[in-house]
């Protein structure tokens, strides 16, 4: 998860950094077609890093949820295997 969480920030830096040079390389009055489709594209880019973030954020919560939910069933099952041995070298 680490390598993810360094990488979506980087693609979102990377798709500002082109909208910015789009709109800095398009500082004339009328942008022709291929820069209109440049900047589409790059807006495209970065909503879908960012929706893929989002995505990740989502996962990373759900999967902490679950890491904390099977610590508690571990230390459940720690606490009834004492007591499972504690029983048996009382009945022994």
């Amino acid at each position: 998860m680490k390598s993810t969480s360094r990488w979506i920030p980087r693609i979102a830096a990377v798709c500002l950094l082109l909208f910015a040079f789009m709109l800095v390389a398009g500082c004339h009055n009328h942008p022709n077609e291929k820069e209109l489709k440049a900047l589409e594209e790059a807006k495209q880019a970065a909503l879908s890093a960012e929706t893929k973030a989002a995505d990740c954020a989502k996962e990373k919560a759900s999967l902490e949820q679950q890491l904390t939910q099977q610590k508690q069933k571990v230390e459940s099952l720690k606490q009834e295997k004492a007591a499972v041995e504690k029983r048996l070298s009382a009945w022994q």
